[in-house]
This record gives structure tokens, C-alpha cells and sequence, in this order.
């Protein structure tokens, strides 16, 4: 086939594989006069997705999107169509980029005891955007570029590697003024609220971030580097809670975010570690079916299939329905008609999950139905366009009805989502090549591949995945 060897490179990459951008190695461009904010993020979205190991999860992908469109669909007039990451790191941490790019550290995830505290750090990170504060406080031109404000962003990330001049410059570049701050944290309270969350829970998660520091002094959070906390901030945010009203309807869904901590644990542990701890909670809980889904979801991480099945049909049968990941067991094991049962039921539910007709796109796929599996691929790409798996099968589909120019556009957008610059690239221009100038997409397609260039062109080859 066409496609064949391409595809047998285009793998899902882990954090183990990645290598964090060494800031003094960072090539900073002239200035780019005029560059809109969108294109200093979307540019800077590309080196991150090349050089930070974000988690690829859909699970964990689509708990995040879903806590920070739900502020975003509350504001009067959104900046930017926003876009929220999670990076495998386990520093508290979290930060924006012009253009509304936002990216979470997963330790932070890991220490919040509720949505609302996940929500206070999205809605900061929202009002900084929203506030322009980057493009605001900087006085340097030389700044206002896209690698510029990697290099601002890359020193807060991971400040070991991060050693030299201009990381240092980057890092106290990106130290928001006090006004900013306080700007940041009215904003993103208002913005809480304005979306349901409890506001309340900013400063509860502060104080647990605080008491970190104290506990690892020597190790003081990226956060607070970026956000420098003082008890000035602190009463500051308490004085505006007292001009707030809050009502919670309802107790926060813990259960949400222990299923995202459960997968995100079982990503960055070992298998000998993660397991027994999931285990114990079986075994002191037994008729608990969140404790038997629980153990069931990180099963599967960890490829054990038919155990899996078997713990979430438990769990489904005391009331714990996790349809689409009992989906994926089966279609694991060769079962396609239960795994078709499964996903479709799951879909009629939630029809907006994007990777149930993600693996409905495999099923039909395997058996052979390359329209209903077409129809499924396209359907979760434009639910979640950043789901790799949907383009790599659906590349395979139009491959098969002849279109190789137009599988070859599949193949790069995944690419370029997996962080593999040179192979997107390289599929871009192969492209463009079989569908000529006058496609359509031309005009897209030589942007992408001018961009695409110029990244490359500036960042150490030795560097790209």
C-alpha cells in the first residue's frame, strides 16, 4: 500500500521518548512585526506538541477541554477559539500562550480534590489571555515571536534543563506583574462563577500548592514562579470572594476527576506499582462498582484486556455503565459484535465522545464496511481534531478508494499532532505534489508547509521526535 511504511512509523509517543527543549540550544528569530497573536500561539503549539511529552489519553484530553470550554462558553466575547493540553510532568504547573493556547501539568491535576480547583487554575490562565497580559507587559520586541515566547514558556517547564541567559530572561519575562496577577485572579473568580464553578476553591487550591512549597522548599513549583503568591495576593482574592455570591446547587462530581487521576496514573507508573494500589481499593470496597471501574480503567492501560472486561461488567452491573472503554476490551479480544453493542449503546448516550466513533471507525474498518467506518473517522475527527487515531485509520480508508494526495493530508495531520514535524512535513509536501495547484487546499497546504519549515528550520534537528 501507499501508506504502508508511513503508517508503520506514526506511533503513539510516550514521555519517556521525549526530550524537553534545552532553552540555551533555542534559536530565537528576528522579530516578527505584525504577528497576530493567533499565529505566535499556533506556532508555538507546534514546538510544544515536537518537544513536551503531552498526554495523548482521550480520556484525560477530553476532561480538560471539557472543565475549560465550560468557562469559555461563559465569557461574553472569547479572544480565541481556545485550546486546552496536558503535559506528563509532575511539578504543579500550568500556563497560557497567546493566541489561547493553555497547558496543565498533570501533577497539578493529581493534587486538586475537585473540578472547581481544576477550574480556578483554567480560569486564570483564561483571564490572562483574555487580558492579552504576555503581549501586554512585554517591552522587548525581540520577544514577540513565536520562539520567543517558547523560550519564555520552556524555561518555566523545566528549569534544570532551562540553564543560560536567555532562559533566565525567559523565565523573568514570563513572571506576571502584580497587576496582571490581580487582574488574572478577579477575572478568572468572575469567570468561575460565571460558569457554575465554585469560586471559593482558588484560594483553597493556592493554600494546598502553598503548602507544598513548604513541605519541598528546596523545590519551589513552577506556578509560583510564573504566579508569585504573597499574602498581599492572597487577602487580595478574599477581599473580591466577599463581594461574591455563591450558591452551590449540587456537590462537585469527584468521581470524574479520580477516573482521570486513575489514567493518568496508570500512564506515568509501572505496571507492578499502579495495579496492587487499584487492587487494595477492590478489595477493601468489593461491591464498590466506581472502586471495580477504577481498577478496570487502569487494566487497560496496561493492555490486560480480558481482566479488564470482566471488572467493568462488574461495574456495569451495579450501576457503573464505562460502555466505551468496555468497547475497546472487547474489539481487543476479537469480540467486534459486543464491542459494537457496547460502543453504540455508548454513543446514543454520549454522542459527542469522539473516540467511541473512533473505535466504531476501527470495527467497520476491520470488517471490511469502509463507509460506515468513513463516516465514524470523520465524525470523531470533528469532535476532537486532535485525535490522531481517527486520521491514521481514515488515511488507510481514502487510501483504498485511490486518493493518495488526499490520504497523504490525513497522514500529516497526525503527524503533526503526535509532535513528528519533519514526517508532517515531509507528507505535506508529497501532498501537494499529487494534488497540484489547482486542489482546493493548495493554498492551505503551502502554508502548512512554509510554517512547518520555518520551525524546523530553527529548532536542532536532533531534537524533533
Amino acid at each position: 500500500m501507499l501508506l504502508r511504511a508511513s503508517l508503520l512509523k506514526c506511533r503513539r509517543w510516550t514521555a519517556a521518548c521525549v526530550v524537553v527543549l534545552s532553552l540555551h540550544q533555542l534559536v530565537i528569530p528576528p522579530p516578527v512585526r505584525g504577528e497576530s497573536e493567533e499565529s505566535l500561539g499556533r506556532k508555538f503549539s507546534l514546538v510544544a506538541q515536537a518537544q513536551l511529552p503531552l498526554v495523548q489519553d482521550y480520556t484525560v484530553r477530553r476532561y480538560v477541554q471539557r472543565l475549560g470550554q465550560q468557562i469559555v462558553a461563559r465569557l461574553e466575547q472569547p479572544a480565541f477559539p481556545y485550546q486546552f493540553a496536558v503535559v506528563h510532568e509532575s511539578h504543579i504547573n500550568a500556563f497560557s500562550v497567546p493566541g489561547g493556547y493553555i497547558y496543565i501539568h498533570s501533577g497539578l491535576i493529581q493534587r486538586a480534590n475537585s473540578d472547581d480547583e481544576l477550574a480556578s487554575v483554567l480560569g486564570h490562565e483564561i483571564a490572562h489571555i483574555q487580558g492579552h497580559h504576555i503581549i501586554r507587559q512585554q517591552q522587548d520586541t525581540k520577544l514577540l515571536s513565536y520562539a520567543g515566547i517558547a523560550s519564555m514558556v520552556l524555561a518555566l517547564i523545566n528549569p534544570v534543563l532551562a540553564a543560560g541567559a536567555s532562559s533566565a530572561a525567559g523565565a523573568a519575562q514570563m513572571k506576571y506583574m502584580r497587576q496582571l496577577e490581580e487582574e488574572a485572579d478577579y477575572r478568572g473568580l468572575q469567570y468561575m462563577q460565571q460558569a457554575g464553578f465554585d469560586p471559593h476553591a482558588m484560594p483553597r487550591f493556592f493554600a494546598t500548592m502553598q503548602a507544598e512549597e513548604r513541605l519541598n522548599s528546596v523545590d519551589v513549583p513552577p506556578y509560583f514562579r510564573s504566579h508569585p503568591m504573597s499574602k498581599e495576593r492572597m487577602s487580595y482574592i478574599e477581599r473580591v470572594l466577599k463581594t461574591m455570591h455563591w450558591n452551590q446547587v449540587a456537590p462537585t462530581d469527584t468521581f470524574t476527576l479520580a477516573r482521570v487521576k486513575a489514567v493518568l496514573y496508570a500512564l506515568q507508573g509501572s505496571r507492578s506499582r499502579v495495579i496492587p494500589e487499584y487492587e487494595k481499593l477492590v478489595a477493601e470496597h468489593p461491591d464498590d462498582p466506581k472502586a471495580l471501574a477504577l481498577l478496570g480503567t487502569v487494566l487497560l492501560r496496561f493492555n490486560e484486556w480480558d481482566r479488564a472486561r470482566q471488572l467493568l461488567e462488574q461495574a456495569s452491573s451495579k450501576g457503573i455503565a464505562f460502555d466505551r472503554e468496555l468497547g475497546i476490551a472487547y474489539l481487543r479480544l476479537g469480540q467486534r459484535d459486543r464491542a459494537r453493542q457496547a460502543l453504540l449503546r455508548h454513543s446514543e448516550v454520549d454522542p459527542e465522545d469522539a473516540d467511541a466513533h473512533n473505535q466504531l471507525c476501527t470495527l467497520f474498518f476491520q470488517e471490511g464496511d469502509l463507509t460506515r467506518a468513513e463516516q465514524e473517522c470523520r465524525t470523531a475527527i470533528k469532535l476532537d481534531p486532535q485525535h490522531d487515531e481517527a486520521y491514521l485509520t481514515l488515511a488507510q480508508i481514502i487510501d483504498r478508494q485511490g486518493k493518495g494526495g488526499e490520504a497523504r493530508l490525513l497522514l500529516a495531520s497526525a503527524m503533526e499532532i503526535q509532535g513528528r514535524l519533519e514526517a508532517a512535513l515531509n507528507q505535506y509536501q508529497q501532498a501537494a505534489q499529487a494534488l497540484g495547484p489547482d486542489h482546493p487546499r493548495a493554498v492551505e497546504i503551502e502554508g502548512k508547509t512554509e510554517e512547518l519549515e520555518e520551525i524546523i528550520q530553527q529548532i536542532p534537528k536532533r531534537r524533533f521526535r
